[in-house]
């Protein structure tokens, strides 16, 4: 059971940190845009799934990997969640970057 626990720490952890870039980044990317002289056009359809995703993962990866019998089992159900978070955020990255691109370059 301490092995279990361990595992699900290291995992709130990581999943952690990915919620905390989302915030920052729904925090202060909005600034960021009005720097640039695009504030009008803030992609909140990206900015707020970055946050939503990540806590999506978390509680999925938690509900799911809690139940498994041992910490093995539950360390791969942790990963996948990561694996999952981490392949949409990078999407989500892609998505930001085409975005800015088209309305700086028009």
């Amino acid at each position: 059971m301490i092995g279990k626990i361990i595992v699900t720490v290291v995992f709130v952890a990581f999943a952690g940190w990915d919620i905390w870039e989302g915030v920052g980044n729904l925090l202060g990317l909005p600034a960021y845009y009005q720097a640039l002289g695009v504030a009008e056009s803030t992609p909140w359809f990206l900015l707020v799934p970055g946050v939503v995703l990540p806590v999506g993962a978390l509680l999925g990866g938690l509900w799911w990997g809690w139940r498994r019998k041992s910490a093995v089992e539950s360390a791969l159900i942790y990963v996948l969640a990561l694996a999952i978070q981490a392949a949409l955020a990078v999407s989500l990255l892609a998505g930001e970057q085409a975005w800015r691109a088209f309305v700086l370059l028009g």
